[in-house]
């Protein structure tokens, strides 16, 4: 990969460089960005293509620095590029068929959250991770990002609020602080954010703890538990309605209530769709033990 002032700068010619396009030895993949090959351009390319087109100060961030970085996550639709503050830049389409944009974002000290130790121009994974929460299209997407990095282990969260703390003017600041109150308290899923959320739109205490792990022969988890009143939530999503899952979370339930038997324990079951079409039925049956 390599930009045309890249390539000014190394002897190559206006003429030589439209020369390699012509002979299709070459292939411009941005506006003053190109390819030395003729073949498929991958993600890291397109990556590199990105920040060459950004130009000078310019950083990886956003989804696609988060899967540099090591992080599971489907094929960026946007390639999301950090730019001095000064810097001004044009949001611009890959060339081509694919459908992919590059999203260049003003971020003020850039260079603060410069990674030490990669070739590619990127954002330290805290950065990155506030960065796309910050530009992501919903507060929903926002909060699953969060949630999915610390899970995978991509960030940890004291890491993410010393560089939030660094960050007074970011987007959805209030929602990022929120929803690493709720990641450390255990939520790594949109079910579990969904459930705490849930829970504050009702008056209801949050868990002192969600997938708190228990053993009795092998580990288990609950999936929301409150200390004092000695209650268990389990959340069923749509995987749990096959016949063999069903079964198995039978047992695990048992399990959860035998490895209590020293002390009283109540163990209650929803399903997401409790919560979405009985919402006060649920909620009531929460305040009665809870409350």
């Amino acid at each position: 990969m390599l930009s045309r002032t890249q390539a000014r700068r190394a002897g190559v010619s206006e003429e030589q460089w439209q020369w390699r396009y012509d002979s299709d030895r070459w292939q411009a993949v941005l506006p003053g960005v190109a390819v030395a090959h003729s073949g498929e351009v991958t993600s890291r390319q397109r990556s590199w293509a990105a920040v060459l087109y950004g130009g000078e100060g310019a950083h990886l961030s956003g989804d696609a620095a988060l899967v540099e970085l090591g992080m599971v996550l489907p094929t960026p639709s946007v390639v999301d590029v950090a730019l001095p503050e000064h810097r001004i830049v044009v949001p611009q389409r890959f060339l081509g068929e694919q459908v992919l944009r590059v999203e260049p974002h003003r971020v003020r000290h850039v260079e603060r959250w410069t990674h030490p130790a990669r070739r590619l121009p990127v954002v330290r994974a805290p950065a990155a991770l506030l960065q796309a929460g910050a530009w992501a299209t919903s507060d929903r997407a926002a909060e699953w990002r969060v949630a999915a990095a610390v899970q995978q282990g991509v960030v940890q969260p004291q890491d993410l609020r010393r560089a939030l703390a660094q960050m007074p003017r970011l987007r959805r600041r209030a929602l990022l602080r929120d929803v690493l109150d709720d990641v450390e308290l255990g939520a790594h899923a949109a079910s579990e954010l969904d459930f705490l959320r849930f829970l504050r739109r009702h008056g209801l205490p949050t868990p002192d703890r969600l997938q708190l792990p228990i053993r009795r022969g092998t580990v288990r988890y609950l999936d929301a538990w409150w200390e004092r009143q000695r209650v268990n939530a389990e959340m069923d999503g749509a995987h749990h309605r096959s016949v063999g899952t069903w079964e198995s979370d039978v047992l695990r339930a048992n399990d959860v209530v035998i490895g209590e038997a020293h002390d009283r324990i109540l163990l209650l079951r929803f399903t997401r769709g409790n919560l979405r079409h009985e919402g006060p039925r649920v909620a009531a049956q929460l305040a009665a033990v809870l409350l």
